[in-house]
């Protein structure tokens, strides 16, 4: 299974002047749950994590499949962007 970091939106949090986040991301496949950080990259990690603790609670193999898939790419974005 390959990554695809494409997958991944980020948005400035609104009113960034204000906001202790400057940076919003979310999956394309799941874009209620949101990861905000300092930085796309933080954001993203915390994504990635939120995503993670989702998988004890999915219904079936093939949306736990979906769910790994998203955080795999959620962690290439991440590392993209380090590098």
């Amino acid at each position: 299974m390959s990554s695809n970091p494409d997958q991944v939106v980020v948005t400035p949090a609104e009113n960034s002047t204000l906001a202790v986040h400057a940076a919003v991301v979310h999956h394309r496949d799941f874009p209620e749950v949101q990861g905000e950080g300092e930085s796309p990259e933080d954001a993203a990690s915390r994504l990635a994590d939120l995503l993670a603790r989702s998988l004890d609670s999915a219904p079936s193999d093939w949306r736990r499949e979906i769910i790994e898939r998203a955080i795999m790419d959620v962690r290439a974005f991440a590392t993209r962007s380090r590098s």
